[in-house]
């Protein structure tokens, strides 16, 4: 055997859920000697958002790409998602005249104190009464400034594709949602571009292990739907592959408290597919890459059963709405809880679902084309209802409790005093007459926090010794040194993209 099949090693994992990581060396096939040479510069594997953005930014740096992806389309779950980015002063808020206080500085300063992000992702153990801190605990919180700071960057890469945004609030000035139907919209114009540069797209093929050659990164192996097994092999591989709410191993192991709720994406025992499996968390950390932000709490939110159009609890953000639970009492301060925080005051209550409530001048209002509210009530997903008892019967609640509830949030709202939560923002306001209840929400785990540890260029670094892994990147979800929020997935996607394709030059 010779010293370079020594050295040669394939990083082997079963990522499959429940099942730990386990690393093994194999020795190359006679031959295989000649297939070394890389095949490709940057090989990128997923293609969500942050995998999409990471392959358009290494090819228009010159790199030749391949990105692969487990599934049959690309897109992830940003393109099925509401498409809220955050950020500071852009062209959007000039149009608006939203200039005072939305500069870079306010922004970080907000960002470090968990108020512009969700404060509740920090809660760091898994107990119920854990407390809520704020600030940015990250090993390396350059990283995450980084990123954040690009984000009228990101958003002009999202703009230059033609995708419309919503209008600027000047209550929540750093919080930019897209137009209803844009997310999948954005998806699919990177891919068109990969597609106009030529850019290979390998689908219905998984990523098992990366390939490792003196320490350094030199390919993956793969294995297509129809069994075919692939060793493909490239200068500098990004992992893309997004977060793990669906591998059972992971969550029990670093967020066990949590792992008992249901986990899905648009709806209670929906039928997207079960794969965010962590697989490129998994093959990093067989090689020994170090996790950060792992023990994080998952980010929560709230959704009818599968085939029911729901209502997004961001709702409370910009609009008079309130969450009551299965016994038609409210839980929370709604406003300063968000939809994160009304969902872990409902578990910690006992509660599997809760009710939004909202009056007829929301549904008539200029928020209800970006929360589709004529479209969830011709779907079933919101009901009407001239008196509290009327709508307590569209969903089975007690009629006596919720004519109670209504009554005191208007007297209160009235009153402009909160004599329950202590709510003082500006949509403490008064149900207007009918009324809409939405249909159960249920809360489940629909993202993940944490993963691999990177330095300010994605690089994911060794956890023995804090230094680079060469070739190696992980962006997106499966990052932990960023939040998987959407300006930061994309932010990361074009920093590693982009100097993956200028390390390629160099090797």
């Amino acid at each position: 055997m010779t010293s370079n099949l020594k050295r040669r090693t394939f990083i082997s994992l079963p990522i499959a859920c429940g099942i730990a990581a386990t690393a093994m060396s194999s020795v190359s096939a006679q031959g295989q000697k000649e297939q070394r040479k890389p095949e490709y510069d940057v090989i990128v594997v997923g293609g969500g958002y942050s995998g999409l953005s990471a392959a358009v930014a290494a090819s228009r740096d010159g790199a030749k790409v391949l990105l692969i992806e487990k599934r049959g389309r690309t897109g992830g779950d940003g393109a099925i998602s509401g498409g809220v980015f955050q950020t500071y002063r852009t062209p959007l808020h000039d149009k608006q005249g939203v200039t005072q206080n939305v500069g870079p500085e306010d922004y970080w300063n907000r960002f470090a104190k968990g108020l512009d992000d969700e404060p509740l992702q920090k809660v760091r153990d898994n107990t119920p009464n854990s407390p809520i801190y704020d600030g940015i605990n990250k090993h390396n919180p350059e990283v995450i400034k980084k990123a954040a700071l690009m984000s009228p960057e990101v958003m002009k890469f999202v703009m230059d594709y033609g995708i419309e945004f919503m209008q600027v609030n000047p209550n929540m000035p750093f919080r930019i949602a897209m137009v209803a139907g844009e997310p999948a919209k954005f998806a699919a114009a990177m891919l068109n571009e990969l597609k106009e540069r030529n850019v290979e797209i390998m689908r219905n093929t998984r990523v098992q292990s990366l390939i490792m050659d003196d320490g350094r990164v030199v390919g993956v192996n793969a294995e297509k739907k129809n069994g075919q097994k692939l060793a493909i092999y490239s200068k500098n591989v990004i992992l893309a592959t997004g977060g793990y709410i669906n591998n059972e191993y992971l969550l029990k192991r670093y967020k066990r408290y949590w792992s008992a709720l249901p986990s899905f994406i648009t709806g209670l025992d929906d039928p997207t597919p079960k794969d965010r499996t962590g697989d490129g968390i998994m093959m990093g950390k067989a090689i020994g890459a170090a996790l950060e932000d792992m023990e994080s709490m998952a980010k929560f939110f709230s959704r009818p059963k599968a085939g029911t159009p729901p209502v997004s609890w961001l709702i409370v953000d910009v609009e008079p709405a309130y969450v009551v639970s299965q016994d038609g009492k409210r839980v929370t301060d709604e406003n300063k809880a968000r939809y994160s925080g009304i969902c872990l005051d409902l578990i910690r209550a006992g509660y599997k679902h809760g009710y939004l409530i909202i009056g007829s001048d929301t549904v008539q209002g200029k928020n209800n084309r970006r929360f589709r509210l004529d479209d969830v009530i011709k779907g079933g997903g919101l009901f009407k209802g001239d008196t509290p008892e009327e709508l307590a019967k569209q969903v089975g609640l007690d009629p006596k409790i919720l004519r109670e509830t209504i009554d005191r949030i208007n007297k209160d709202a009235a009153a402009g005093k909160d004599t329950e939560f202590g709510r003082t923002d500006p949509f403490f306001k008064p149900l207007k007459a009918p009324y809409y209840i939405s249909a159960p929400a249920y809360v489940g785990i629909y993202k993940t926090e944490g993963g691999l540890e990177v330095d300010p260029n994605f690089n994911v670094i060794r956890a023995d010794n804090d230094q680079p892994i060469p070739g190696l990147y992980a962006v997106g979800a499966g990052c932990g040194s960023i939040t998987s929020r959407h300006s930061e997935v994309v932010a990361s996607g074009l920093i590693a993209g982009k100097h993956a394709a200028e390390q390629a030059k160099k090797n």
